[in-house]
């Protein structure tokens, strides 16, 4: 509301809670098993911090959206990362081997399009209606973890699915029904 002046809506607020208590849901039901370590925690605490980050990102998208197409963003965006990145690359970068550079350049090329993809959504919709959507990557994420990588649904993972997949549809935006004449 204060970045970009739309006026918060009540179901954007219920939607985004909905979702929230689904993470929320997801990863006390992944600590509640007791097969976890420090690293895990450490692990969380830095999801928790990215997504408090990745939300600003998300408004800030918003605002460019309204001022350029969305080639420009991914570039330009895309641009300061390997900027930032290239800082230290003399000290940390290592060439990566044939299928490691195959898998880079795939991610690099889906996180291009999404990009831009995002752009072009948020160039469209007020930010109050598409961040709470934001919250179906876990739903993805689970869901890509299962068949990928066998990693097993667990009741607290299916509670959280459903959480955020209400917090979506609470969050949606409702037209109005315009009655057509006969």
């Amino acid at each position: 509301a204060a970045l970009l002046g739309e006026k918060v809506r009540a179901r954007a607020i219920a939607g985004s809670l909905f979702g929230l208590g689904g993470v929320a849901v997801i990863a006390l039901g992944k600590l509640s098993t007791g097969q976890h370590d420090a690293e895990a925690i450490k692990g969380l605490a830095a999801i928790l911090v990215s997504a408090v980050l990745y939300g600003w990102n998300l408004v800030l998208q918003r605002r460019q959206a309204q001022l350029a197409v969305p080639e420009e963003i991914a570039f330009f965006q895309s641009f300061v990362v390997f900027a930032v990145l290239a800082l230290g690359a003399p000290w940390f970068a290592t060439v990566p081997d044939a299928q490691t550079a195959a898998a880079l350049s795939a991610a690099a090329l889906l996180a291009a399009g999404s990009l831009m993809l995002l752009s072009w959504a948020y160039a469209r919709a007020e930010a109050q209606v598409l961040v709470p959507l934001e919250y179906t990557a876990f739903v993805w994420a689970a869901l890509t973890g299962w068949v990928a990588f066998g990693e097993p649904l667990t009741p607290a993972t299916l509670v959280g699915v459903v959480l955020i997949v209400a917090g979506c549809m609470i969050a949606a935006p409702r037209q109005e029904r315009i009655e057509l004449p006969a």
